[in-house]
């Protein structure tokens, strides 16, 4: 059985990007598949939780859909450009 790659993204607490939503947020944590108690639907290994940086709904996405927010500047359209600058 091959491991996963190693995490290189984001710290928790630090802003992230999520590449599946187009969404940024900041990183709550990140969990390994086995450690959830609930049906997490994630084709990865690890599963990531991300909130709005102003607050508001937590969401979840597999780990290797984290990125730093710099990828967010690549894709036209994800977010307004006034919050990186």
């Amino acid at each position: 059985m091959s491991r996963p790659t190693p995490y290189k993204g984001p710290k928790v607490g630090q802003e992230a990007y999520d590449a599946a939503t187009g969404r940024v947020g900041v990183l709550q944590d990140l969990c390994h598949v086995d450690d959830l108690a609930f049906d997490h639907r994630m084709p990865g290994p690890r599963v990531a939780f991300l909130r709005p940086a102003e607050g508001g709904r937590e969401w979840m996405t597999d780990a290797e859909n984290v990125k730093f927010p710099e990828e967010a500047k690549k894709h036209p359209g994800v977010c307004d450009e006034s919050r990186w600058e």
